[in-house]
């Protein structure tokens, strides 16, 4: 057995059967021994790939994530409101470039620094630079999960017997055709947000999954209709839907919604080429576009100058999609179970309802037994 089927032998043993992965040309001899059945979602950044863990970890299931060390910038904020926040294992596999025979002088600047970013941020981390370095790692990955931590395994080139240059298939464009005719919006809205996720919480289901972007709309949640069901994101703007498309693929029986802002998509449209590739048929993205940066003081977001995000979801091949302002057509899409909902609201949050009393660990532990993974 070599180095890479050890380390994916130990995955395995841990119940792991899906990791995130972004390449990198240092980590093509491990994804070239991938077991048949362990599958592999492709992700478009390093954050996206914390996300989509996070949300399989509300279904109970384990994941790994492969990435190339100079990513680990990338998703720092993100492994702190989510993975650390909730206090949730995920163990990532980095190929340490800059470290051992680096060519590329932008690598070793990185690369030197990284044991130093991992202790400033207080992330456990193992140095794997030889067979002798994998001795137990069995087990160590299984303390990783039982202590619900995220552990950084740095891999250096020197841990592969071989360079495999071509892990995939090469790529080549093949893009379909598309065309779109979407409408503007210049009407005037009439509800804020507090209203509208109060019309949500009532048409949707009591099976049904709520999960909601931070800020006031998971404070506005809460506080029209507070369920077990729910579940409410304290940090990491950009990542609700990613969560959601990681939780809807891993359960069955269960629609998944997703209260999400214009603002959360114009600061991380990663989400919604995941949502076209990902394509999870038990999820629901409702997006309440007040044109404003809600939670931060309703500055004008994207929106407010005419960017159509529903002209980019079908763009990208997305065509379960209803834009509106009227209650009736709200309800009617939530009960539809429509793949994308526009609803435009007015800019403006609820000034009465408290903060959420419940810590994140809670919020974690009280969704996950209601939905019967804990």
């Amino acid at each position: 057995m070599n180095n890479s089927q050890r380390i994916w032998n130990a995955l395995q043993s841990n119940d792991v059967n899906t990791v995130t992965y972004l390449p990198c040309n240092k980590l093509n001899a491990l994804m070239a021994h991938k077991p048949d059945d362990v599958t592999v979602w492709d992700i478009t950044k390093e954050s996206a790939g914390l996300g989509l863990c996070f949300g399989r970890s509300l279904a109970n299931k384990r994941s790994a994530m492969m990435i190339q060390n100079t990513g680990l910038g990338n998703l720092v904020t993100e492994l702190y409101t989510m993975q650390k926040l909730y206090q949730t294992a995920l163990p990532i596999f980095v190929s340490w470039r800059g470290h051992f025979q680096e060519p590329i002088e932008a690598q070793i600047i990185f690369g030197g620094k990284v044991e130093t970013l991992l202790k400033a941020i207080d992330v456990e981390y193992v140095i794997l630079e030889t067979g002798a370095d994998l001795e137990g790692i069995e087990q160590d990955l299984a303390d990783c999960y039982a202590q619900n931590k995220v552990k950084v395994y740095l891999c250096s080139p020197q841990l592969w017997e071989q360079n495999t240059p071509d892990y995939h298939v090469f790529g080549q464009p093949k893009i379909k055709a598309i065309s779109v005719d979407v409408p503007g919006y210049e009407g005037t809205p009439t509800r804020k947000r507090y209203d509208a996720i109060g019309t949500i919480v009532e048409a949707v289901n009591d099976n049904d999954i709520v999960l909601s972007q931070i800020g006031f709309p998971s404070k506005e949640l809460y506080n029209n209709k507070d369920r077990d069901t729910n579940f409410y994101m304290l940090g990491a703007l950009g990542a609700a839907t990613e969560v959601g498309i990681g939780l809807a693929k891993s359960i069955e029986g269960r629609h998944v919604y997703v209260i999400d802002g214009d603002g959360s998509f114009f600061f991380n449209p990663n989400q919604l080429l995941d949502l076209a590739s990902f394509n999870p048929k038990n999820l629901t993205i409702i997006c309440l576009d007040n044109g404003s940066w809600g939670s931060t003081g309703n500055q004008p977001t994207l929106s407010s100058q005419g960017y159509n995000l529903s002209a980019i979801v079908k763009s990208i091949g997305i065509e379960s999609t209803v834009m509106t302002d009227d209650t009736a057509e709200l309800v009617d899409a939530i009960q539809q179970k429509t793949r994308f909902i526009h609803y435009m609201i007015e800019a403006g949050n609820d000034k009465v309802g408290g903060e959420i009393p419940l810590k994140a660990t809670e919020i974690k532990q009280r969704f996950m037994q209601a939905i019967g993974n804990q």
